[in-house]
């Protein structure tokens, strides 16, 4: 394998980890509108969303098994190409169950995509022979903070038909061209005969811990800003500052991670990751400052960041014959606990305080630091 061929699919996964971003980006201002249109409670529009989410679910192991089938590359560039084509679907649905429907769709391309261009991501690592998977999930990170940014400033200029017509016709010129850049699919194709049989016990535990991290990081988008509101007395939008200094500390960390795992290995990264999110959001709850907390959810960020993208590559890593399967595994148990930690925290929060239901997050640190140990296989090549 040429450098420059590396050097070329290196960048053609980063292209598509980007034009990932800016989609989810897209949609994420799309939401508002959406509820709006279809004239239901925030509570039966909140169960609406889950449409979403189980689809992606539902759809990373098939994803898994398919990569394995019939290699990373050609189901990452179809599923790009399905996720810029039904991006559109929600968002202009007229009814709730069309809503429902096209939601879960969307979300099975926006999941399916997620385990194939990870798959791809890790076999470029290991024809590269070294860390880049930080870095591609730093795009991502970049891609939708662009995507919500440029997504608003064109629903204002546009409206959202054409806004939707533009981040879809960008996301599929970019998916052809990623397409003609990525390995060979003979690389990752039919390594394993069992395209749908279960993971190892290993690589459960690893989804365990991503179940963990993505739990950390969702229980904070959900319910920072709302803590900040409480404790400090403050408007809503500063309150709602905290989550981008939790996510401006993540995309720095993506971006030094490859660097870090290199030169500390992956083990290490993720204890002190870890123990540097504790830290963090221990500080950003108990600070008696607003300022003091904002900067220790960013200090958070720079911890959880990079758990994720180590985690993936382990995965992917401990199945060496059936990769996609491996990641599938991992991302699948991450995204669960994306969306069961929220609950959680509220039920918990009904019960105690706000400020008190969020030490979860700080235990569920803990245990992944404590644990990080389970991640060695990320280094190897």
């Amino acid at each position: 394998m040429s450098t420059h061929n590396l050097s070329a699919a290196r960048f053609a996964v980063l292209s598509l980890f980007i034009l990932h971003g800016i989609l989810f980006g897209t949609w994420a201002t799309q939401i508002p509108i959406a509820q709006a249109r279809l004239d239901v409670s925030l509570s039966v529009f909140g169960l609406a969303l889950l449409c979403i989410a189980g689809g992606a679910v539902i759809a990373m192991p098939i994803a898994g098994a398919l990569v394995n089938l019939y290699g990373s590359a050609r189901v990452t560039w179809i599923c790009g190409v399905m996720f810029a084509l039904s991006v559109a679907g929600p968002s202009l649905a007229p009814d709730l169950p069309l809503f429902m429907a096209s939601g879960a769709i969307l979300g099975a391309a926006i999941g399916s995509m997620d385990v194939a261009m990870n798959a791809h991501g890790l076999l470029v690592e290991r024809q590269m022979k070294k860390p880049v998977m930080s870095g591609f999930h730093g795009g991502f990170s970049v891609g939708a903070a662009a995507g919500t940014i440029a997504g608003a400033w064109l629903l204002d200029m546009v409206g959202a038909h054409w806004q939707l017509l533009i981040a879809s016709t960008i996301a599929l010129l970019g998916v052809a061209y990623a397409g003609l850049n990525l390995l060979p699919t003979h690389l990752d194709r039919g390594l394993s005969g069992e395209h749908f049989a279960w993971p190892t016990r290993t690589t459960i535990g690893l989804g365990l811990l991503c179940f963990l991290a993505l739990m950390i990081e969702g229980s904070v988008a959900d319910w920072g800003a709302l803590m900040m509101k409480e404790r400090f007395v403050v408007d809503a939008a500063l309150a709602a500052t905290a989550f981008g200094f939790y996510q401006t500390g993540m995309a720095v960390a993506r971006f030094t991670g490859d660097w870090l795992r290199a030169r500390f290995g992956a083990v290490r990264l993720v204890a002190i990751s870890a123990l540097l999110t504790a830290a963090g959001t221990a500080t950003a709850l108990l600070a008696p400052h607003v300022t003091w907390s904002l900067a220790a959810f960013a200090l958070a960020g720079l911890g959880l960041g990079n758990i994720a993208p180590v985690l993936f590559a382990g995965g992917g890593r401990l199945e060496p014959s059936a990769p996609g399967r491996g990641i599938a595994a991992v991302t699948s148990l991450g995204y669960s606990g994306f969306l069961a930690g929220p609950p959680l925290i509220g039920v918990v929060a009904d019960l105690t305080t706000l400020q008190m239901a969020l030490f979860i997050t700080v235990a569920a640190a803990l245990i992944i630091a404590f644990y990080s140990r389970m991640v060695k296989a990320a280094d190897t090549y």
